[in-house]
């Protein structure tokens, strides 16, 4: 389950913005092993891995219909994650794991996603694909910090050079 959730976080650092489907797909399927475990339905890696696809797979059919709303709620969940785990999965201490300051992050992915959609997307994935796989990815040889790095300036760069040669559709 490990493998699949560092797979939805590569393919949200590089083609999130390109595929805001599949972004909140991942954040749906994050949001599936969060509710699997408060539910209590831990004991079986089945019935998580069942309950995360299910949530996983109807953010995407709703995002098909409500794209750029859901995109925007996604997104302050996104926020919220990332301030919530970033600081916990890099060691430091922050007041940032306070609910306020998560709700405060949540709510400035969403009006910036609001505000200026698709290069927000390109931030707001990247960020959040890097901070899922340094969360799930153990690399012994590499600091977690350098990972971070390293990824958000190969997510930015990806989702740049795909923006300018594809942009996506405007049915937003």
């Amino acid at each position: 389950m490990q493998l699949i959730t560092v797979v939805l976080g590569f393919v949200s650092l590089i083609g999130g913005a390109q595929l805001p489907w599949m972004f909140t797909g991942s954040a749906g399927y994050l949001a599936g092993i969060w509710l699997a475990d408060v539910i209590g339905f831990n004991q079986s890696e089945w019935q998580v891995l069942a309950i995360a696809s299910a949530v996983g797979l109807s953010a995407i059919l709703i995002t098909y219909y409500l794209r750029r709303l859901v995109v925007i709620i996604t997104g302050f969940a996104a926020g919220g994650y990332i301030s919530s785990t970033l600081p916990t999965v890099m060691g430091w201490k922050t007041v940032l794991e306070d609910w306020q300051a998560i709700l405060l992050v949540g709510a400035a992915c969403a009006v910036i996603l609001f505000l200026w959609y698709k290069l927000a997307l390109v931030l707001v994935t990247t960020l959040a694909g890097a901070t899922v796989v340094v969360q799930h990815l153990n690399l012994a040889m590499v600091s977690k910090e350098a990972l971070f790095v390293v990824l958000v300036v190969v997510g930015l760069t990806a989702q740049y050079v795909m923006l300018q040669y594809a942009p996506p559709s405007e049915d937003e």
